[in-house]
């Protein structure tokens, strides 16, 4: 069962507990009233069960630990509160765990996960305690926005780059920077324009977090591509020439995330900046066949505000292949900015082939225009006092002076003044 994108509300009905031999269920994105997990009782058939975006509330029940056959589970983006389960420790088969963006407390334990587990996204919860070793050797981990110690991990880049947004240490130790940009998903490219794009071309997972060379800026990632015949990738490339643009190169490359995308800046200098970002599409179709029937809807958020709402890449560019570039300011207070690219489950999910959509961009490029207030009024505030100073040395210098000149006068009040070379004496 699958009720994805369909603009439903909740709650989910009770009812849903009588299907007891369903192994698959996906529902995502609802509006309404807050929904439970209590309709999960016998359901352990179930190997993918997928609850994200739906206003869930409440705690996660400890049956849950007892579906044996549960290989996916995405309970991410609701308002789910307490603590893990720790009958989840009895996961036999786990292999993909996404609990981000709720309100889970406590501390993840050795024994909480199994093995077999590949991803885990426990991101944006109130977390804490020590990462345990075997999460460090998990494929895929994501624990930005919590407050858990990831020390242990084994990118020592990854680890500076979560205590500098959780403000525990200075994000590098270079000077502040006032710009960053990125080649979403490809190798580093200088634009006709001098602009210097920055590589980033590693291979995400599906929970995962990496920090650039220079430490400047980071990007995680969150969610799986369920059945899609070309595997679980999170990057499209295309050979096609894209129009619109002087710049083909830089869009025949993308990020792509079946749920969650963050890019953020780091240890910038506050202020205001202008945020420009660049999408073509590049993997639905222009046609008046089925395969021009896709449609790929997506939210976007700077600094936690959204600024494009079920934003179509093809309808605003006027078609795939087409480059567009989107300008926004953001003010920058505490150093970071934070660039979210989010699926709110709408458009299609199949066309042109299985698992097409969720958020895509092919660059991004950030640069302050202004200084923060506190910075400007402050430098203003020593402008005028350094203006005060010297004013007050030049009313002294001339005052000085008129009294110099008052005191060489001559009695007939005429100033001596040499209008010729001096003379040597005579013999």
């Amino acid at each position: 069962m699958r009720l994805q994108g369909a603009s439903l509300e909740g709650p989910i009905p009770s009812s849903f507990s009588a299907l007891t031999k369903l192994e698959d269920l996906r529902i995502g994105d609802l509006r309404g009233e807050a929904s439970s997990l209590d309709f999960l009782d016998s359901q352990t058939s179930l190997s993918t069960l997928s609850l994200r975006n739906c206003r869930l509330s409440g705690q996660i029940p400890e049956r849950i630990g007892k579906f044996t056959n549960l290989k996916y589970m995405d309970l991410s983006f609701n308002k789910l509160t307490g603590q893990i389960p720790t009958s989840f420790r009895g996961f036999s088969s786990l292999q993909f765990l996404y609990l981000g963006n709720n309100n889970l407390s406590g501390e993840l334990t050795e024994d909480m996960i199994t093995p077999e587990l590949i991803a885990l996204d426990v991101s944006f919860n109130p977390l804490s305690g020590n990462l345990p070793t075997q999460f460090a050797k998990t494929k895929s981990i994501n624990v930005v926005g919590t407050s858990i110690n990831a020390n242990g991990l084994q990118d020592n880049k990854v680890s500076g780059m979560l205590n500098c947004i959780q403000g525990k240490t200075k994000c590098k130790n270079k000077g502040s920077s006032t710009s960053f940009s990125i080649k979403c998903g490809g190798t580093a490219q200088k634009s006709a324009s001098g602009i210097e794009f920055d590589d980033d071309s590693e291979a995400l997972g599906a929970a995962a977090l990496y920090t650039s060379t220079d430490e400047q800026w980071a990007v995680s990632n969150a969610g799986n591509f369920i059945s899609n015949p070309k595997g679980n990738r999170y990057v499209a490339m295309t050979d096609s020439q894209i129009t619109e643009t002087l710049e083909s190169e830089l869009y025949k490359t993308s990020r792509i995330s079946p749920s969650s995308l963050r890019y953020y800046g780091l240890d910038l200098k506050n202020g205001k900046y202008s945020v420009e970002l660049h999408f073509a599409e590049i993997e639905m179709e222009d046609s008046s066949y089925w395969k021009g029937l896709g449609r790929r809807l997506f939210d976007v958020y700077i600094q936690g505000e959204k600024v494009l709402e079920d934003f179509n890449i093809q309808k605003e560019a006027g078609g795939s292949k087409k480059a567009l570039v989107k300008t926004f300011e953001a003010n920058v207070t505490n150093t970071i900015m934070e660039i979210h690219f989010f699926w709110a489950g709408k458009g299609t999910c199949c066309i042109p082939y299985q698992s097409t959509y969720g958020p895509l961009v092919s660059a991004i490029h950030a640069s302050q225009v202004s200084e923060a207030a506190g910075a400007s009024s402050s430098r203003k505030h020593v402008g005028q006092i350094a203006g005060i100073v010297i004013g007050a040395v030049a009313s002294v210098v001339i005052l000085s002076s008129v009294f110099y000149l008052w005191w060489k006068k001559d009695p007939q009040g005429h100033m001596r003044i040499f209008t010729d070379s001096p003379r040597k004496p005579l013999k």
